[in-house]
């Protein structure tokens, strides 16, 4: 290959056509680098804001690696990011899970936010960064982080989720944070509507008045109030379209399907990191258009991985022997609060301190755990 076609210098690259030769494997290197520089969803160029069609699907929240010291493991992190993606999903999170927001210092997740981004390089994966805090300041403070480290990635599609600051009481408190939280973000913003017990949901009203507001970087929502409340509020955003860009499901899914079907949900955020592959073939089968048996089918299947009764519970319990036993994670050791209340939704807990655990299951759960991965892969192949 004597020369880069015309077409390529034509692509504002700047590219002159000299008569200069090349070797053809490193002609093959350049031409790739820039095509991955090209190839856009939307023909822009690779690395610009995410556009509202991209910020739709299953966005898993990934639970955070640890090494046996209880040191956040950064490979781990890029291990898992790249194994969500190559699963299939548009999107991935991090750090959004009770206990990532809780037990990680502020240089933790900073560290971890520059890991996730540099795995995500050359990736169309929306990486979606957690901007959350005690207070207004801390949650600003975070934003303005992963601005910069949008600005260090600029080929990394690159979002924010935020949920209620911690010391706000009222609907108008939230309203004044995410206004503040406008002036520093630059790119879209996904409200989680639970913040703690003692922060307020905020109503529909309040978000359809923001995305009003902030088009730009507002008007995209996952849902997390309690109960089939979820799915009336569900139903509420979706009318609210197009200011509201995307309504999506919240609380591990338990409702997904007929939101997916009745309530123009166009999207999950779950800590189900785990079992990314089922969640994209679900994805992808409601995409094609389907709403029956084949989509009820990929529901069912989410469902028995999540469900596994009288298993070690919790996010960051039997679901971890998965993300082991697919080499993602060194071992199945979890940071929990000192005083803690673990749930199928997660772990809850008050304060900062924490204690380390390791999920052990018995020697009959570790092969019934191997049927069910077998299980989803066999699925997902299919």
């Amino acid at each position: 290959m004597r020369f880069l076609d015309k077409k390529i210098a034509d692509k504002n690259m700047n590219i002159q056509t000299q008569s200069w030769l090349i070797d053809r494997r490193h002609a093959l290197k350049a031409l790739g680098s820039l095509i991955s520089l090209l190839m856009l969803t939307d023909g822009a160029v690779l690395g610009a804001v995410p556009t509202p069609k991209e910020m739709r699907g299953p966005f898993p929240i990934m639970s955070t690696p640890y090494l046996e010291d209880g040191s956040v493991d950064y490979d781990g992190l890029k291990r898992e990011l790249r194994w969500v993606d190559e699963s299939g999903c548009p999107g991935v999170i991090w750090c959004q899970s009770n206990d990532a927001i809780d037990l990680l210092t502020t240089e933790e997740k900073f560290r971890g936010f520059e890991a996730c981004a540099e795995a995500a390089e050359g990736r169309k994966v929306v990486l979606t960064l957690g901007a959350n805090g005690t207070n207004t300041a801390q949650m600003l403070e975070i934003a303005a982080e992963i601005e910069r480290v949008a600005e260090r990635h600029p080929g990394v599609r690159m979002a924010i989720i935020s949920r209620p600051p911690d010391d706000v009481r009222t609907e108008a408190d939230i309203e004044q944070a995410w206004n503040e939280l406008a002036k520093v973000a630059k790119r879209p913003v996904i409200f989680q509507t639970y913040g703690t017990p003692a922060t307020p949901t905020p109503s529909v009203a309040l978000l359809v008045r923001l995305a009003e507001k902030h088009p730009a970087i507002y008007g995209y929502v996952k849902e997390e109030a309690e109960g089939y409340a979820a799915v009336e509020r569900m139903s509420e955003l979706s009318a609210a379209k197009p200011v509201i860009k995307t309504a999506m499901a919240g609380w591990g899914g338990w409702q997904w399907l007929i939101q997916l079907r009745h309530c123009g949900c166009e999207g999950l955020v779950t800590e189900r990191s785990a079992f990314a592959p089922v969640l994209a073939k679900l994805w992808r089968i409601h995409e094609s258009g389907e709403r029956g048996l084949p989509l009820t089918e990929a529901y069912a299947m989410f469902r028995l991985l999540c469900d596994q009764r009288n298993f070690p519970s919790g996010l960051r319990g039997y679901p971890l022997y998965f993300l082991e036993k697919e080499g993602v994670f060194r071992n199945r050791v979890s940071r929990q609060y000192t005083n803690s209340r673990v749930t199928d939704g997660g772990s809850f807990g008050v304060g900062k301190a924490w204690k380390l655990e390791k999920v052990e299951l018995t020697p009959l759960q570790c092969r019934e755990l191997d049927a069910l991965y077998r299980d989803m892969l066999e699925f997902v192949a299919k």
